[in-house]
């Protein structure tokens, strides 16, 4: 059982039933929609279409929705698609300009005003780079350092660009109201600089009965400078190495990866590694020999997820390329050795804590097949996959929601069994009736308060299917 969730980003590559299916039957356990693209009544479709996938192959989908954020971009780009080359002039025009001849209109009123003459600017994740050469009324001439090719709608980095980032912006209102329409059982924050951002969008759920779990996309200086008060705050973090990536130094981007997981990992926090995974698949189909050593590498570090963008949103062979990601992430999870240790556990989790520790212990030495566990809200299942027990983990729920949640947690299964009897032997029924353990296999079976609640007993069990 391959224990690395997968994330694919939906899009004009993947928009119908079928290549949305062939996706999921790929190894997808998590569909994203990028708000940052599309229209909200494509992307209604998109999650039901995955959803109806998802039930026809009888798998627990979950369904993350990117908030956009008020992120620098630029407009729409003539033909949707445009070839920059080197030395070449390029004006970009500030926010409600049209595109003309060798210019682009951007997002930014007060473009002319972020930047300096032979400032850089970064299009597209750093892919295309320019130089400023002059700053004109409302515009900035630039010539391209290097080219490439540009989409509609693609990302635009100026030095220092994340002061004027809002992390919750009045486009995120809309696509905050789609994720709640469709059920979302993920939301992805950009922009997050501290945990001040996450508490906005809280306030933004207001009383929405299902909340989806928060995920903090760490994209901007000025969140590593706050990460343990944000992994403590969000549900899930993601590592956007794109716009971090033109942000920060390119050396240091490995490292603050490595230091991300590692923490997410001591914190008992889901963590997703995103961007360029395997970026040449969105043209070729076979990746390079890098890409391929990056995803083992995010693997052997840790993460929880590995995410795909591009490569199944417009590229042209989204199948293959998720194939990939789970024939590498498989290999990578074969030669990892056994490598996380929790940190300081907070006072109200040292039962679960203990609980969790006690059900790994258990299985392994008793050698048993999984290790089960009831949870209403998936954070018993969350505590003991932030440990990376040898044996996969069957999360039984009556929540479908929380099920679904659990798609992006490593090692998780997720069972859906109405009502809440503790009792072991009623969870491990559960758990064999959907056809996550055998008969008679040897399975432990672990039991830990809710979140919050310190005066509550734990319990595990080893017991037979």
């Amino acid at each position: 059982m391959r224990r690395t969730k997968i994330v694919a980003t939906l899009g004009p590559s993947t928009e119908d039933r079928e290549s949305i299916k062939a996706v999921l039957a790929a190894g997808a356990d998590v569909v994203r929609l990028n708000g940052a693209h599309g229209t909200p009544a494509a992307h209604a479709r998109a999650a039901e279409l995955a959803r109806d996938a998802a039930q026809e192959l009888g798998r627990n989908l979950g369904v993350l929705v990117d908030l956009p954020g008020s992120k620098l971009r630029i407009g729409k780009v003539p033909g949707d698609e445009l070839e920059l080359e080197a030395g070449q002039t390029l004006v970009l025009t500030a926010a409600g300009e049209p595109a003309q001849e060798r210019a682009l209109a951007t997002n930014v009123p007060d473009l002319p005003e972020l930047v300096s003459v032979d400032d850089p600017i970064w299009l597209a994740d750093g892919e295309i780079v320019l130089a400023t050469k002059a700053l004109d009324a409302g515009a900035v001439v630039t010539e391209v350092v290097r080219g490439g090719t540009l989409r509609s709608r693609k990302g635009l980095a100026v030095p220092g660009g994340d002061r004027v980032l809002d992390a919750f912006s009045s486009d995120d209102e809309k696509i905050l109201e789609l994720a709640l329409r469709v059920g979302a059982e993920l939301l992805g924050v950009s922009f997050v600089r501290s945990e001040d951002d996450l508490t906005r969008v809280h306030s933004a759920l207001g009383g929405a009965s299902s909340r989806p779990l928060l995920v903090a996309k760490i994209e901007t200086p000025a969140a590593l400078d706050h990460l343990d008060e944000i992994i403590a705050a969000a549900d899930a973090v993601m590592i956007a190495r794109g716009d971090l990536g033109v942000q920060i130094d390119i050396a240091r981007t490995p490292l603050v990866q490595k230091e991300i997981i590692g923490l997410c990992n001591r914190a008992g926090r889901p963590v997703i590694t995103a961007t360029q995974m395997l970026d040449s698949m969105t043209r070729s189909p076979l990746p390079t020999r890098a890409e391929a050593t990056d995803v083992a590498n995010a693997v052997l570090d840790g993460t929880d997820a590995l995410m795909l963008s591009e490569e199944t949103g417009v590229g042209s062979f989204p199948v293959e390329t998720v194939v990939m990601m789970a024939r590498l992430a498989s290999a990578a999870e074969a030669w990892r050795p056994d490598a996380v240790t929790r940190g300081g556990v907070a006072e109200d989790e040292l039962v679960a804590a203990a609980v969790a520790h006690a059900a790994v212990q258990a299985a392994h030495d008793a050698g048993a097949a999984a290790i089960v566990c009831r949870t209403t809200t998936g954070a018993t299942a969350r505590r003991i996959a932030s440990l990376r027990p040898r044996v996969p983990i069957v999360a039984v729920t009556p929540s479908d929601a929380v099920a679904a949640g659990l798609a992006v947690v490593w090692g998780v299964v997720g069972v859906v069994s109405p009502g809440a009897d503790p009792d072991p032997v009623a969870t491990v029924a559960a758990a064999r009736t959907a056809g996550a353990v055998a008969a008679d296999e040897l399975v432990a079976v672990a039991a830990s308060p809710p979140p919050g609640v310190a005066d509550r007993g734990g319990s595990v069990h080893v017991v037979e299917a």
